[in-house]
């Protein structure tokens, strides 16, 4: 088969010479690994009216290969070569034929190339009979599902695999006969002979082809009918407990629909919304049109969830409902603005959930959800900027993370303000109808919205979109006169346009707050009174790293607590926090003010924050009598979650005899009414590393009290990572580096965590090299958020300046690694940069 594509190449070289056309095969950049940018131009030009005639044979067996056909159906502008793209080797390929003829098999990089000489300019079909990849199909023994976003489509079967071709999908399954299927339309017609069903689903409206989907096996279902919304929900879970919370999970489905139908004025836009909940799976959800994803532990709570768990689950089910319109409906161009899509779902997720928790301090919890978790990821040395440069689709999954999904709702939050929410929701409307079924470019929607308001939106966007970092913001007072400066970082001369309140404490002890509009580098104001004690960022519509004067932040640590209001709690601590991480408070007050603030808290979301921010601490200082007193307040503080999160975070960090032998005898008696499964299961694998000795005995236990065969299976992967043998701890760690091996993606993070927990960091260093050196293959045969998670395994839980300097080591050894991966590595070893960078 060289041969013949080597002669073919020379023919077609001199044919396109001849007739000064160039043809995609000459063009370095289509035939490339991966999608790149100029061949998606190029086709987005040159094919239309695309269609997806799919099937696939699926056996019984994991072992046994996914087999499938696909006829691609499209409209070519001319007659020029077709590069299809699939990411599989030769023998994945059985027949090619176009427009009926069969052709040679010519497979370079990843792409099929279609020659010129068998493509029409207008109607095209081109039949491809196929093996299909593993790397999407996520098999299990008794179930699979697709997960093909952003570019893992080209991995499961031949196809046009970027966004801006939206086509129409038909599919038909040939599954095991006691299995049942789901994919984005319904089924209009199935048979069963001799053991297998065949099963046909209805043509889907235009769909990116990350967006298509299906999932197939043992499942079980149970359908909603309110007389205006109908969707199935499709899982796996056996207890009856959990599954009683169908009922509330249904509600919170049609709740969602509702408002974004009223909101944007368009009815649900798909043929169904159905949602499967699966063990195991990646992501918290995936929005596939009528064939929704969700991870079990998020829509299955405990039988007492806290209130974030119960918020979690609703802002999960809104923001991926919210995707049906944008996301779905409107699609991104190209994945540099994926963004665009996972803003709306966020943003919109937050304004769904307030009606249906009422009783909820939701400015408190929007920035306790997005502003916190933003601020997280900008702090560190691998920020990036919320839209980010991305030549091929290859690397579209290293564009996520928190700044796109968290940073960049607090931007839309800001733009709202500016523009006025009627004149934004007009906007938002106009888009949606002028983009419908299409795709669209962040260019497209300030274009809309500046049609709305009067306010220089490019700018603002250029600013808050296109830039990485945050403003450092210094607040300082001179009698009466409170002065506020932001500085930029990396020194760009950049401003960022925002307005805030801070809060201000007189001479007196008067307490008032002043309304704050930066739109410049510097600006000041006049108060009444001679003023004590600055407070930045009150109502925590601020963002970035709020630097008070020396005075005003010893105010803060000794008094943040009484403060009435609750937002100005929350804010406090964050900017606090911040102030933290960069040093500007010692460990020791740290934690002695977080235990103040948790004993006199009663606000559940504000102890959430809390009870997050004790880990740190408490691992640098070891300090066995604020351990214990966290145990005590475990056992009798009045706020029921502030009792649970106390255990949990203890569970973690304990290194107290005291405390480590009350959390093995609630792990033994399996009595404490707050805990759940997943609870005693992460009980087993701490108490595992703190009682190497009784490592067999705490496994046995634990898997006799786990009936649900996923979640047994969950627990026979992860506790080996405990093991006390380092042999076996070495072995587990070299499997790791086999894909293979680390198929079930949140499984392998845990367990790679495990290996490299706090209490064997002496040894465990010896894993960061190798970890980091497989990286690139994590991101090659992984998930959009698998490369992030893994380097936070591998590096998360390192404070030592061995570490350090291995990731240094690693770096001047790779200096030409590509800048968004080493962004992930960066923001991993945030911690070890915190403390040892610039030392060598």
């Amino acid at each position: 088969m060289k041969r013949i594509y080597y002669h073919f190449f020379t023919i077609l070289t001199i044919l396109c010479v001849a007739c000064n056309d160039p043809s995609p095969m000459t063009n370095a950049d289509f035939t490339s690994s991966g999608v790149s940018w100029q061949l998606a131009q190029w086709r987005k030009e040159h094919i239309s009216e695309l269609h997806y005639d799919l099937n696939f044979y699926i056996p019984a067996s994991r072992t046994e290969s996914v087999t499938g056909k696909v006829t691609i159906s499209f409209e070519a502008k001319n007659s020029d070569d077709i590069i299809i793209d699939f990411r599989q080797t030769q023998e994945h390929i059985s027949t090619i034929r176009a427009n009926g003829n069969i052709c040679d098999i010519i497979l370079q990089n990843e792409h099929i190339i279609i020659p010129a000489t068998h493509i029409v300019e207008g109607e095209n079909h081109i039949a491809i009979e196929f093996t299909a990849g593993d790397q999407s199909i996520n098999r299990n023994d008794e179930f699979l599902y697709t997960l093909l976003v952003p570019d893992r489509a080209r991995t499961l079967f031949p196809c046009f695999d970027q966004p801006n071709l939206k086509a129409h999908f038909k599919l038909s399954l040939d599954i095991p006969e006691e299995w049942q299927a789901v994919s984005n339309t319904s089924i209009v017609e199935q048979h069963s002979l001799l053991g297998r069903r065949h099963i046909s689903f209805g043509t889907t409206e235009p769909l990116s082809t990350y967006l298509f989907s299906f999932v197939a096996g043992d499942l079980d279902s149970r359908t909603y009918d309110d007389g205006t919304h109908r969707f199935t929900a499709y899982y796996r879970e056996t207890d009856p407990k959990r599954l009683a919370q169908l009922d509330t999970i249904f509600a919170q489905v049609a709740a969602s629909l509702e408002w974004l139908e009223e909101y944007t004025g368009i009815e649900y836009p798909f043929a169904k919304y159905d949602l499967i909940i699966l063990p195991g799976f990646q992501y918290g959800g995936m929005e596939h049109t009528g064939a929704t994803l969700y991870n079990d532990t998020q829509m299955f709570l405990g039988e007492h969830p806290t209130l974030d768990e119960q918020l979690r689950r609703i802002e999960l089910i809104a923001h991926e409902t919210a995707h049906m319109w944008f996301g779905d409906y409107v699609t991104m161009a190209w994945f540099d603005d994926v963004w665009t899509k996972e803003v709306f779902a966020n943003y919109f997720a937050a304004r769904i959930t307030e009606p249906l928790f009422p009783d909820i301090n939701h400015r408190l919890n929007f920035m306790k959800n997005y502003v916190q978790r933003a601020l997280s990821e900008d702090r560190t040395l691998g920020t990036t900027s919320i839209r980010q440069p991305l030549d091929n689709l290859q690397n579209a999954g290293l564009i996520y993370g928190n700044i796109i999904y968290n940073k960049a709702p607090v931007m839309m939050e800001k733009l709202v303000e500016i523009m006025g929410e009627e004149n934004f929701q007009k906007g938002i409307r106009e888009y949606l109808r002028e983009y419908a079924y299409d795709n669209a470019t962040w260019e497209d929607l300030i274009a809309i919205l500046d049609r709305w308001s009067d306010a220089d939106l490019a700018a603002f966007s250029d600013v808050w979109v296109n830039q990485k970092a945050m403003p450092h913001i210094y607040l300082s007072a001179n009698g009466k006169t409170l002065n506020i400066e932001q500085r930029d970082p990396y020194n760009r001369d950049i401003v960022w346009p925002q307005s805030f309140a801070c809060g201000i404490i007189d001479k007196q002890g008067c307490y008032t707050t002043a309304e704050i509009t930066l739109y410049g580098r510097h600006t000041s104001i006049e108060l009444p009174t001679d003023i004590a004690f600055t407070l930045p960022n009150v109502d925590g519509r601020g963002y970035g790293l709020f630097l008070p004067d020396d005075n005003s932040r010893r105010w803060m640590i000794d008094n943040w607590h009484t403060i009435s209001d609750d937002t100005a709690r929350e804010a406090l601590a964050m900017v606090l926090k911040e102030n933290y991480e960069i040093g500007a408070i010692t460990d020791k007050e740290w934690l002695d003010m977080l235990i103040r603030g948790i004993e006199c808290e009663r606000n559940p979301l504000i102890i959430s924050t809390l009870c997050s921010y004790l880990a740190e601490p408490l691992r640098a200082l070891e300090c066995d009598t604020e351990q214990e007193y966290l145990l005590d307040m475990a056992n009798r503080h009045p706020v029921t979650s502030c009792r649970q999160q106390l255990i949990r975070t203890l569970c973690s960090c304990a290194t107290s005899t005291t405390v480590t032998d009350a959390l093995y005898d609630i792990w033994h008696k399996a009595n404490h009414r707050l805990l759940s499964i997943g609870d005693y299961m992460n009980l087993a694998y701490e108490l595992s590393l703190r009682y190497p000795e009784r490592y067999d005995y705490i496994v046995e236990v634990q898997q006799s009290r786990i009936s649900n065969n996923d979640r047994r299976r969950q627990f026979d992967y992860i506790i080996r990572g405990a093991s006390p043998d380092i042999d076996t701890q070495r072995q587990l760690f070299e499997e790791l580096l086999e894909a293979e091996n680390r198929s079930i993606e949140p499984w392998a993070a845990t367990l790679l965590s495990l290996l490299n927990h706090p209490l064997r960091e002496a040894h465990a260093v010896e894993y960061i090299t190798p970890a980091l050196n497989e990286l690139t293959e994590v991101q090659r045969t992984g998930d959009i958020f698998f490369p992030r998670n893994w380097a936070g395994a591998a590096l998360g839980n390192h404070r030592s300046i061995e570490a350090y300097r291995e990731v240094e080591r690693f770096f001047e050894a790779n200096p030409e690694y590509h800048p968004l991966l080493k962004n992930k590595i960066l923001q991993a070893a945030h911690p070890l940069y915190r403390l040892h960078g610039g030392q060598k």
